[in-house]
């Protein structure tokens, strides 16, 4: 009987629609590759590409593959995944690695290196974490001390004046990465953020999502869209996000 009535609501939803020149249709949405957009959405022939958190060179070899004239800069501060980054991306001499990690502040500070090299932080972990991500995965099995930079000296240094893509993988310290980008960011020198953003407890110190938002949005960069989704105990636990400048999205 209920199906029933709802073909019929249907129907005489169809015939007021199909009088007015419309049609109700379903879309069907797949999952968009979030580089695969990035590709689109920028079309400099060279652009630059800062890796931030390249670990052993995974997304860079991503980011030759759509921008193969790209000068990308590489950061990586845990020695091992250092030296797995620079054998990877040898005799490509538009990837330039440096063995440095990016911060809000210029100098040094200490690396937790976890179990797994993918969850290495400058932050400590959250002992909560363990209930989302499993057990072991971020105890941490040592510390190193390890070289900070920020994007608003790295860039000056460089030579660099404009940013194509920001992509920020840090573990739960982005934040401080967009701060150490205050320069850069208030003057729209940087087209495209994307970044990975943690939204449970895993690290000590990690800000929340409003806060990212509410930066960002200080610097006139406006939310594009969530990507690469993961979900634990019936909640995001984790997605990578993209944010444009207002001055790119008036050119494209």
């Amino acid at each position: 009987m209920k199906q029933i009535k709802k073909t019929t609501i249907k129907r005489w939803i169809q015939q007021i629609l199909h009088r007015f020149g419309y049609q109700l249709s379903r879309t069907v949405t797949s999952p968009i590759d979030a580089f695969a957009l990035q590709s689109e959405l920028i079309k400099v022939r060279e652009p630059v590409v800062l890796d931030i958190g390249a670990h052993v060179g995974e997304v860079a070899r991503i980011y030759r593959d759509q921008f193969p004239f790209a000068s990308i800069h590489c950061f990586e501060p845990f020695p091992q995944s250092f030296q797995t980054l620079s054998h990877s991306v040898e005799g490509d001499s538009r990837i330039f690695c440096y063995e440095t990690a990016v911060s809000e502040t210029n100098g040094a500070a200490v690396l937790n290196a976890n179990l797994s090299s993918a969850t290495n932080s400058l932050l400590a972990t959250d002992e909560r974490g363990a209930s989302f991500w499993g057990d072991g995965l971020l105890d941490t099995t040592s510390q190193v001390e390890v070289s900070t930079t920020t994007i608003d000296t790295f860039c000056l240094e460089a030579g660099i004046s404009h940013i194509d893509i920001l992509k920020m993988d840090v573990q739960g310290a982005e934040f401080s990465v967009l701060v150490g980008a205050k320069d850069m960011l208030a003057n729209q020198r940087i087209s495209l953020i994307y970044t990975e953003l943690i939204t449970c407890p895993t690290y000590e110190g990690q800000r929340k999502l409003h806060e990212y938002l509410s930066l960002l949005d200080s610097f006139g960069y406006d939310f594009l869209d969530f990507f690469n989704q993961i979900r634990s105990h019936n909640q995001l636990i984790q997605a990578d996000v993209m944010f444009l400048s207002s001055s790119f999205k008036e050119e494209i």
